[in-house]
């Protein structure tokens, strides 16, 4: 209330000055001959400390050139005329001025002083406010909503906007109270804020930031070190006072600020693209590197024994064009397979390849995935499944290329040992697995074998031949079905991969224990 009160006095000083003398002016008259009459200088001397401490320089002088005359109009003889009686009064009123005015200009200058740190103090406390709001934002739009809200508060602004140069357009981030920018002129001006500083830049001179003319508002360019990156715009405020030099400085600092968001956004932004950049071109890399052998010695074979067939100086028997052709037809084989298994992941991380999900029994699929297998891999295979199998929801086709590819990658890392695939109901859903007499995977590659393109060492320390994208693929379609996916190490040695997936709600098997 009283700080309330101080400010309605501050604000209206030079009425508060006349009323002031004409108050106490009323009061002390009936006392008039009561008390001596230069008694009376010394109460309109205390009135005079009183309005200058609230009131400023200005009123202060003039309360004291009000009290010099009502002195001496109604307290010094003859009353109610300016003229003096007595020649010695006439000091006293000297005196009395003079002692007035200084009073009134020591005690208005302390006033203005006390409410200059008073505004840097508040500038400083809303500024500390202000940039918090700043820096703890990660997005333009928040950043914009929390620094308009702050400023349009600490300055009693009507509204607050931001507008942020984006492609030589502006777009505005607006606060007030319903919501909406309130005046579409707003973006204009901004506008020539905008090609008023870049002209003033470009002419090395600066921009002074003052309220428009016929506005009130204040339009303060935002510079990052890129350049202007926007304008923040403080309406006139709703009680219609001017906003101060103090306040101009407020919003220039939290333009400052604002433009270090930007420019930390735009940072921050030409970083993630360049680490996308250098992604991409590691992936080129290693998928040139993978793949370029993969496709190059097929058909450096399919070359080679082509040419051989093509040569007129070599008699062949039946037998050996056979072979040969047998030999084409691996190489094609395998060409053909690494060519499907960089289109199947491709589809499926583009989730062109959705699962059409229909009910079989896990032995079918095992099954079928076995079957590809050449005869004396397939002698190696062990099948660990129960009698009642299991029944789940899922895409024959994608489940039977996951199985196939954890086979593959188990017969070929467990050198000449037999590979077991076994299968059980586990809590509501199905547990499958492809067990392994091999070396077993260290624990800190068992979430980097699913990566595209890796491919482990095999006993000896050679890496083995493929894309390394089999086991890729296989995590692909268990995520696309809903399961998971995880290694185990087993004693003494070798690797177990795990596939949980949920089965058919009224199978049976799904209730039973893994027995594993």
């Amino acid at each position: 209330m009283i700080a309330r009160l101080s400010v309605v006095v501050a604000r209206h000083g030079y009425p508060v000055a006349v009323v002031a003398i004409a108050l106490s002016t009323a009061v002390f008259l009936p006392g008039r001959d009561s008390f001596a009459k230069g008694q009376w200088a010394l109460l309109y001397l205390l009135i005079i400390l009183l309005v200058a401490s609230v009131a400023g320089t200005g009123p202060g002088l003039l309360t004291a050139v009000l009290a010099f005359f009502a002195w001496n109009f109604f307290f010094l003889p003859p009353y109610h005329t300016l003229r003096v009686h007595d020649s010695q009064d006439w000091l006293a009123l000297v005196v009395f001025l003079v002692v007035g005015l200084l009073v009134g200009l020591q005690a208005g200058r302390l006033r203005e002083r006390e409410a200059r740190a008073l505004a840097r103090e508040q500038e400083t406390a809303a500024l500390n406010r202000l940039s918090a709001a700043v820096v703890s934002q990660t997005s333009i739009s928040h950043m914009a909503e929390s620094c308009l809200s702050e400023v349009a508060e600490v300055l009693g602004a009507g509204s607050a906007t931001l507008f942020v140069l984006d492609d030589d357009d502006l777009q505005s981030y607006c606060k007030t109270p319903d919501g909406d920018c309130p005046d579409p002129a707003l973006a204009e001006r901004a506008r020539r804020t905008v090609r008023d500083d870049e002209a003033a830049e470009a002419r090395g001179a600066v921009v002074k930031v003052s309220p428009a003319a016929g506005d009130g508002g204040l339009y303060v360019p935002v510079h990052s070190p890129s350049g202007v990156a926007g304008v923040l715009t403080v309406q006139a405020r709703a009680d219609g006072r001017p906003y101060s030099v103090g306040d101009a400085r407020l919003v220039t600092s939290l333009g400052n600020l604002v433009g270090a968001f930007l420019e930390r956004e735009r940072l921050q932004t030409v970083a993630t693209k360049a680490a996308a950049e250098h992604e991409a071109d590691e992936l080129k890399a290693s998928l040139l590197s993978s793949v370029s052998h993969e496709l190059k010695t097929p058909l450096a074979a399919l070359t080679a024994t082509v040419s051989n067939l093509l040569e007129s100086d070599v008699d062949w028997d039946e037998q050996s064009v056979r072979d040969e052709l047998r030999a084409i037809v691996a190489d094609v084989a395998r060409l053909n397979n690494s060519i499907s298994a960089l289109l199947e992941l491709s589809r499926l991380e583009a989730h062109a390849w959705e699962p059409r999900r229909e009910l079989y029994e896990l032995s079918d699929i095992v099954a079928d995935a076995i079957d590809p297998l050449p005869a004396h891999l397939r002698k190696r295979v062990r099948l660990d499944l129960p009698d009642d199998s299991p029944v789940v929801d899922v895409d024959f086709v994608q489940l039977t290329r996951a199985i196939h590819n954890l086979l593959e990658n188990a017969l070929l890392y467990a050198d000449e040992s037999p590979v077991t695939i076994g299968a059980r109901g586990w809590n509501q859903g199905v547990r499958l697995w492809v067990e392994d007499q091999g070396p077993g995977v260290p624990r800190d590659e068992q979430e980097a074998v699913f990566e595209k393109f890796y491919r482990g060492q095999r006993s000896g320390g050679h890496a083995p031949s493929g894309t390394g994208l089999g086991l890729a693929i296989a995590r692909e379609i268990v995520r696309s079905h809903g399961g998971t996916i995880r290694i185990e190490n087993v004693s003494p040695h070798g690797a177990r991969f795990v596939i949980t997936l949920p089965s058919d709600g009224g199978d049976e098997s799904s209730e039973r224990e893994d027995t594993a």
